[in-house]
């Protein structure tokens, strides 16, 4: 293979992994990456037979082992509080890692329920109900940006799912633990056309605080296409973790296009080593009960669809109320479908009209408003006809901010600049901040707008303010917390467009 550097392949690395079309790393990034490269390349552990492609011989590839401190536990849960399998059981983003300390590493791109989706692991053979599910969730995460997270490039292929299931009972979940250890154990047979695939004869167990059992087994294949690698140095590198806790199972799988997977013991170990203890944790049937929210209003109907859950805003059903008397200079606009619609538009486009930005048309609109004198709030509530089609459009309206972290400087010079953290209301939410530099430093005015998913519905929630001149992101925090306390009544009542109802 003729000599060539890494930086020089690093340029086309994931090019097609931005919005937008090809689109070359900074150069920066294409340093540094080629940096760790380098210093891992001389790491990289080959073994087995070699496979031939255009002529070029590429190394099976391998994988070193795993670390950490197995006196690193998390909190249990009270058993006493099971409830059914539900959203919070999934990893959420800010327990995503890959480089060490790299919280919030990958972002969510979907989360759905049952079997009706594309395949969640490369050995799957069978779907969760084929294994006696009653109930599963799938989570699927893309790399975030390196200005966002880490220095990690996106390239096709590379992502971290997490599907969830339920059983009648431990020994269905234990049986169906089992079943997944003998479909990762004969997988090598199931990797496609990659001769030069593997999968580690035995896992490595992973610490828990409670009485699961956690392992992770370490799976490649490749090389990577040409249009990735060129040079054919690069293939895919996998690690599946399993766990198993009372009723339920999870089966959490990273994988990245690379040529080498070293991580030190004494920087937690691999990037599954440190977050299956977490999928551990939140798979717990003692997870807790839904927390105490006032109840839903009196007077509103149902609209049922075919789920049992409304598709549309029930007549009486009011988005205004928890605001204060706005009085004086302020203004309030009830509960209205005529008021109009949000402008979502981060970097100056519309989120319908930007890559990937196909948004699902919401079956009922009704807004809100509330104002005075530097502080603006406002609320939209959506249905759809589904609960999937709920989830997309609102993954689609937070992943256009998440590409969007640095808007173009206006004509006055002022930057805004944007940034997405996960919520703990309803099935799901986030909170999108918005905050401005002036000549690189803080400047005054911000806005917070959170995203509640719950079944087939979203509530947008937003606040803006003269804050931000010292802590933006500490007033982002407040701005977003004090709105949620104030719609707590309505993201209760918001129960009816759950299948569960109210």
């Amino acid at each position: 293979m003729p000599d060539h550097d890494p930086t020089e392949e690093l340029t086309r690395f994931g090019a097609e992994l931005r919005a937008g079309g090809d689109m070359p790393l900074s150069a920066a990034d294409v340093r540094r990456r080629g940096d760790r490269i380098r210093r891992r390349r001389t790491a990289l552990v080959a073994g087995g037979a070699a496979l031939a492609v255009a002529a070029v011989t590429v190394p099976i590839l391998a994988l070193t082992g795993h670390g950490g401190d197995p006196d690193k536990h998390l909190v249990t849960k009270d058993p006493s509080t099971s409830r059914s399998l539900g959203r919070s059981d999934l990893l959420r983003d800010e327990d995503t890692q890959y480089e060490p300390g790299s919280s919030g590493a990958f972002h969510t791109t979907d989360t759905f329920e049952g079997d009706a989706q594309a395949t969640y692991h490369v050995c799957e053979q069978g779907n969760p109900s084929s294994l006696g599910a009653t109930r599963s969730l799938t989570r699927t995460f893309a790399l975030t940006p390196p200005e966002e997270a880490s220095d990690v490039v996106a390239a096709p292929g590379e992502g971290l799912v997490e599907m969830v299931a339920e059983f009648p009972d431990h020994a269905t979940a234990q049986a169906a633990f089992d079943t997944w250890t003998d479909w990762i154990t004969s997988c090598t047979t199931r990797l496609g056309d990659f001769e030069n695939s593997r999968v580690s004869p035995d896992p490595e167990t992973v610490p828990l605080a409670a009485e699961g059992k956690a392992v992770i087994y370490d799976l490649s294949w490749g090389p990577a296409p040409e249009e990735i690698d060129p040079y054919g140095d690069s293939g895919f590198i996998n690690e599946t973790g399993l766990v198993v806790e009372d009723n339920r199972i999870a089966v959490v799988g990273l994988t990245i296009v690379g040529q080498d997977y070293n991580f030190l013991p004494e920087d937690g170990g691999t990037p599954m080593y440190r977050m299956l203890p977490v999928a551990a944790e939140r798979l717990l049937p003692g997870d807790g009960p839904p927390a105490t929210q006032p109840s839903a209003p009196d007077d509103r109907t149902t609209s049922d669809g075919p789920s049992g859950a409304a598709t549309t805003i029930p007549d009486g059903f009011a988005i205004d109320t928890g605001w204060p008397d706005p009085s004086g200079d302020g203004t309030f606009e009830p509960s209205s479908r005529s008021l109009p619609a949000f402008e979502l538009a981060p970097c100056g486009t519309s989120v319908a009209d930007q890559p990937g930005g196909e948004l699902p048309t919401p079956t009922d609109r009704l807004n809100a408003s509330w104002s005075q004198p530097e502080d603006g709030r406002a609320r939209q509530l959506l249905t759809y006809e589904s609960f999937e089609a709920a989830t997309r459009a609102a993954t689609t309206m937070v992943n256009a901010y998440r590409a969007c972290p640095d808007e173009a400087p206006d004509a006055a010079g002022f930057t805004s600049h944007h940034s997405v953290t996960e919520g703990g209301l309803g099935d799901i939410s986030w909170v999108v901040g918005t905050w401005s530099t002036y000549d690189g430093a803080p400047a005054v005015g911000i806005e917070a707008l959170t995203v509640v998913q719950v079944g087939n519905a979203l509530l947008l929630i937003t606040g803006s303010n003269e804050g931000g001149a010292s802590d933006p992101q500490g007033d982002i925090a407040t701005t977003a917390s004090s709105g949620a306390d104030d719609a707590a009544a309505i993201i209760a009542a918001m129960c009816v467009f759950a299948d569960a109802g109210c």
